[in-house]
């Protein structure tokens, strides 16, 4: 079976770095809960990865089917509700913004990005995720 690894390392106090590939993240907390703020935390982390997986995911559907997207277009805001004892997250809401005259062109190739995107597949069973579109005009 194919396979992801990264590593991760202490870095001091609260502070980790993690690697993958060649690229490197620094993981910590907020001051206000013990931490340096030298890196966003690991639930941040988590949104950042279904929001990073989402957009790549669609960005090579639309290069693969020879759109002429400028990337800079379409922008995510993730946003994961929190619950206590333990605190997870039980809800993850992707609010996606995308210019409406691309509504017709773009629609079927962000459903095909849910479906391909692995951090989707691999958290939806566990924590309702929601993808809202809202198409934007100019202006």
């Amino acid at each position: 079976m194919p396979e992801i690894n990264v590593t991760l390392q202490h870095a001091g106090g609260t502070v980790t770095t993690g690697q993958a590939r060649s690229h490197s993240v620094v993981i910590d907390r907020p001051e206000d809960k013990g931490g340096n703020d030298k890196g966003p935390m690991g639930g941040e982390l988590l949104l950042l990865s279904l929001g990073g997986c989402f957009l790549s995911t669609f960005l090579g559907f639309v290069k693969a089917d020879g759109h002429p997207l400028d990337e800079e277009l379409v922008s995510l805001n993730v946003t994961g509700v929190l619950t206590p004892a333990p605190t997870r997250f039980t809800e993850v809401n992707v609010a996606v913004t995308a210019p409406a005259e691309l509504e017709g062109e773009l629609s079927k190739q962000f459903l095909k990005a849910e479906r391909g995107c692995i951090v989707h597949n691999s958290i939806k069973d566990s924590i309702k995720v929601v993808f809202e579109y809202r198409w934007t005009t100019g202006g």
